[in-house]
This record gives C-alpha cells, sequence and structure tokens, in this order.
C-alpha cells in the first residue's frame, strides 16, 4: 500500500463564485490560483465550474453547487452537517485574523477555548457567503513534531 503523505486539496461548494473568490481572497487573503474556462460543451460534458484558490499552503477549490445546498439558518455560525471546513491557523497570527474578520464586517463566534488536556487551544466559527461553516483554530502542540507510528496506514 502506498502511503499517504497529505491532503492534496480539498473542494468547497458555494452557490456564487465570484462571491466566494471576493471572501477567501479579499478577506481571508488567498489568491487566485486557476478557473475552468467556463466552456458550455465542458459543462454540458459534466466538468465542474470551478476557480482554485491557494490559502496559505492549501489548495481549494471553489466549486459552483450544481443543485442548491440546503443550508443552515443565517444566525447559526456552527455546526456540525456537511458544509463544514477547518484551517489551522498559528497562534501568534490568531488574534489578527480576528481583526481582520472584524474590519470586513464578518460575523464570528469566539473565540471559544477548548479543553486543556487536548490539542486546540482556542476557535473561531464563521460562515462564508454561502453558508458553509468555517472554524479557524489554533494548536497548543504545533511546534510539536510527532514520529511516525508504526503500523498505522500500513496493508
Amino acid at each position: 500500500m502506498s502511503e499517504i503523505q497529505s491532503l492534496n486539496h480539498s473542494a468547497i461548494c458555494v452557490h456564487d463564485l465570484q462571491q466566494a473568490v471576493d471572501f477567501y481572497c479579499g478577506v481571508l487573503g488567498a489568491y487566485e490560483a486557476s478557473a475552468t474556462d467556463f466552456v458550455t460543451e465542458d459543462v454540458v460534458k459534466g466538468r465542474s465550474l470551478h476557480r482554485s484558490i491557494i490559502l496559505e499552503d492549501y489548495l481549494i477549490a471553489l466549486m459552483l453547487a450544481r443543485d442548491f445546498m440546503p443550508m443552515p439558518p443565517e444566525e447559526r455560525l456552527r455546526g456540525t452537517h456537511g458544509f463544514r471546513h477547518a484551517f489551522g491557523v498559528p497562534k501568534e497570527r490568531f488574534k489578527t485574523l480576528i481583526g481582520i474578520l472584524e474590519q470586513n464586517g464578518v460575523r464570528f463566534e469566539g473565540p471559544v477555548k477548548h479543553s486543556e488536556k487536548g490539542p486546540f487551544g482556542e476557535s473561531i466559527y464563521v460562515k462564508d457567503p454561502s453558508g458553509n461553516f468555517l472554524e479557524f483554530v489554533w494548536r497548543r502542540d504545533e511546534n510539536v513534531a510527532y514520529d511516525r507510528v508504526e503500523g498505522v496506514g500500513e496493508g
């Protein structure tokens, strides 16, 4: 069995591509990497309409949802339904992120303190313009190097 190194990228379904790019790039500091060419024949053949962005070292495909996505009520800023994504933030940049959200008028919940016995320090919870739940968390163990556990992931 091949050894998996890391998560390469993920897709976030959105209702409005430009609105999503404006949020992820304009507020969170991502930058655009690529986009589909929006050729009608490609869409008819099943190719998704998307724009790829890079947020720090993470590639995200913002995918135009093919169908309506049932989203949570406007006032809910966190939850566990199928549209949830979490991002690690270094502790020293956590307060800066809160300031950026405040400057841009983005509603958020937190910071929420996690149990002292766990690896997470604090989280803030936000929704993107399409209603996807986003969590930003700093980890108490962010500077700890872990050894690979023998037998894990082996066939």
